[in-house]
């Protein structure tokens, strides 16, 4: 009985197998040669760029036209004001003439200060700049064989001894 049971399995197994349309398998094709692939990468890469620059050396009495012009402004508004008029309003004329006096003086001698004497030296000044700079580099291989007489080429991030080909077998 056991062996009528084994000789039904047995008969089911072929009767499948040969009612499938096929069946695959997977072989393996020597690599003839390999070829690097390249691609370009930029990198961003900083430099030192120095030029010299003349500059004008201040003589220390940067200022000093402002202070002259506030303390002439202030007496000639001061003055101004003294001769408009009359009792208390002759007073907060005065005030008011040397403070608006003192205000506009000292922005009329700013307008007059310069830090030229005459006398300059060489600075030298540098900044980093960024600058590109690209290269090749190998990203991957490209490696070919031969296949019943077709030429396969994978594509791999490594070099390939065998390229593996599934073979698909139908009836």
């Amino acid at each position: 009985m056991k062996i009528a049971t084994l000789l039904l399995v047995l008969a089911t197994l072929l009767s499948v197998s040969l009612s499938a349309d096929g069946f695959s398998s997977v072989e393996y094709v020597n690599v003839t040669h390999s070829d690097p692939i390249y691609s370009t990468v930029n990198d961003e890469v900083y430099t030192e760029q120095c030029r010299d620059v003349r500059e004008a050396v201040s003589d220390g009495n940067s200022g000093s036209n402002d202070v002259i012009g506030a303390v002439v402004g202030g007496a000639l508004g001061g003055v101004l004001g003294h001769n408009v008029g009359g009792g208390t309003g002759k007073t907060v004329a005065t005030v008011g003439g040397a403070v608006l006096g003192t205000l506009a003086g000292k922005n009329i001698g700013s307008k007059y200060n310069t830090s030229d004497n005459g006398s300059y030296q060489i600075v030298r000044k540098c900044e980093r700049v960024p600058t590109t700079q690209s290269h090749r580099e190998i990203t991957g291989y490209m490696s070919t064989g031969t296949f019943r007489g077709e030429t396969i080429r994978v594509q791999s991030r490594e070099t390939l001894k065998q390229i593996p080909v599934t073979v698909t077998y139908s009836y």
